[in-house]
């Protein structure tokens, strides 16, 4: 096998680690939505009963989230502190879901507006 070939398998192999590992976290999404100007996107959601964790990831430009309103299904909802500046392609730690139902059915997240400075975000909810 020539020097180049070896060169380009290991460069491919060294990019698709980080998706592997991802994909073996147990993390999935569940919803995304366009951010705008006002400082805060509710994203529709479909997550099940059984998920403990939710995280919130951007797309397109860095941004601080504040806070999120969950609402599940069945009615109940939760309020969560992030309070975390996150990288484009970033994700905020895990936190921790509570009650008995899960299955979240959407997300109000509020975030500094100023930061996004006429920017395209995506924020997306993935949850275990």
């Amino acid at each position: 096998m020539s020097i180049w070939r070896r060169v380009a398998l290991v460069s491919i192999a060294a990019l698709a680690a980080p998706v592997m590992a991802q994909s073996g976290s147990g993390w999935h999404g569940i919803g995304q939505a366009a951010a705008a100007d006002s400082g805060s996107v509710t994203i529709p959601g479909t997550g099940e009963s059984r998920d403990r964790e939710i995280m919130f990831c951007v797309e397109g430009h860095a941004m601080r989230l504040n806070t999120a309103t969950l609402h599940f299904q069945g009615g109940g909802t939760q309020d969560i502190r992030v309070n975390e500046r996150i990288g484009d392609g970033g994700c905020s730690r895990g936190k921790t879901l509570s009650g008995h139902n899960h299955a979240v059915e959407s997300a109000v997240v509020t975030y500094d507006q100023a930061v996004l400075a006429g920017g395209s975000v995506r924020v997306q909810l993935f949850v275990r």
